[in-house]
């Protein structure tokens, strides 16, 4: 791996490496692909009011979250298609974020067993478990209990997709999770021989492509599931019953809803748009999260998502009120360009970026960040 100094330099050694169709679907969005972008120049629009000498000569990272100390504000978000950024990608980045300190979330649609990454961050924070709900309940069920029965910390259910996204991008590129064989994709493939010989070889010589390893063994040996458009409130009613950890709702968007969640007793709510994935005329998370925090953070956790990209844009979101801050593409970029030890720098340079931007604001502890370090007229929702 090449020496990268911040988030957009791994990302661009892993549009070096990946093939075509394999970046898009990491990097692009959905329909015109507005979402991606303005995620990012909606947390750059947000101005700090920096406090100054002040002695900041030591900081601390760490937050409280679910009754337990964590390293730092951050959270690996569920990607599912990690093991193909780099072999074995998804252990990768678990490993990495078990080593920091960090939650590993898994999902659903991920082709590493439960059980392989509940043993590798065993002795870090530990594992979060994503899921979709399908059209088949029962089967469902069968992943949360699994989820349960290996010490998941959180279950989260994802809810901003209840019918698949318009990814047109992806059908041109003859791209899928997990992937199949075919002509579109195999001349991308073709084009990252690099890639083809250390990530794809290296499957074939392994076992085969990467398959979906969690889902329920009717799944496996032929089934079908798709995400169900009829999830409802009594869905989630179910699962906290369920489920004995605690339960998120990731992909709200709306105040509306973080209420009806606090009432259901939901444990949390991530504030994301998906990182652009599913509807590009959604807003961008962070324009939604201050009315949010103030409906419900009194009662309930609230976790922001989508677009993460520096360790001021981390300040800024816990500044409106986050209890912290989850990350995708982020280590899916540090994997892509250099396996367990890039998904490292990738913690490693946002950690030490929000130590600097602490410094630079003028606080010693997140807990001292509040809106009065924010330029209030460059915050949406202030």
């Amino acid at each position: 791996m090449k020496p990268a100094y911040n988030i957009w330099d791994l990302r661009e050694q892993a549009r070096r490496k990946l093939p075509g169709a394999i970046w898009e679907f990491i990097e692009r969005g959905t329909e015109d692909d507005i979402l991606t972008a303005h995620n990012n120049a909606a947390l750059r629009r947000i101005r700090f009011d920096p406090r100054t000498l002040r002695d900041v000569t030591t900081r601390d990272l760490s937050i409280e979250l679910f009754g337990k100390r964590r390293a730092s504000p951050l959270i690996i978000a569920p990607t599912g298609i990690a093991d193909l950024a780099c072999f074995r990608g998804e252990s990768c980045i678990a490993g990495a974020a078990a080593a920091a300190g960090l939650p590993f979330s898994l999902a659903t649609s991920s082709t590493t067993g439960m059980d392989t990454i509940a043993r590798i961050t065993r002795d870090g924070a530990g594992f979060w478990q994503q899921m979709y709900l399908w059209e088949r309940r029962d089967l469902s069920w069968q992943v949360v209990d699994r989820a349960a029965s290996l010490g998941a910390e959180a279950l989260i259910v994802t809810v901003d997709t209840p019918v698949w996204p318009n990814r047109e991008f992806n059908r041109r590129n003859g791209m899928a999770n997990p992937i199949r064989a075919n002509p579109l994709l195999a001349w991308s493939i073709m084009q990252r021989p690099g890639w083809m010989a250390a990530v794809l070889g290296r499957y074939m010589l392994n076992g085969g492509l990467p398959a979906f390893a969690n889902y329920p063994a009717e799944v496996a040996n032929g089934g079908r599931v798709t995400n169900s458009p009829s999830v409802s409130w009594q869905d989630v009613e179910e699962l906290k019953r369920r489920f004995p950890g605690k339960l998120l709702l990731k992909g709200m968007l709306n105040r509306e809803d973080a209420l009806r969640a606090a009432g259901h007793g939901v444990d949390g709510v991530i504030v994301s748009n998906h990182g652009g994935r599913t509807f590009d005329a959604s807003p961008a998370s962070i324009e939604v999260l201050a009315e949010i925090v103030d409906a419900v953070a009194d009662r309930m956790t609230v976790i922001f998502d989508s677009g993460i990209r520096r360790g001021s844009d981390v300040l800024k979101a816990i500044a409106i009120g986050a209890h912290a801050v989850m990350i995708g593409r982020a280590t899916l970029y540090g994997a892509a360009a250099g396996g367990r030890a890039g998904a490292a720098r990738a913690i490693a340079i946002l950690k030490e970026e929000i130590g600097t931007a602490m410094a630079m604001v003028g606080v010693t502890t997140l807990d001292e960040l509040d809106r009065s370090f924010l330029r209030r007229d460059t915050v949406p929702g202030l």
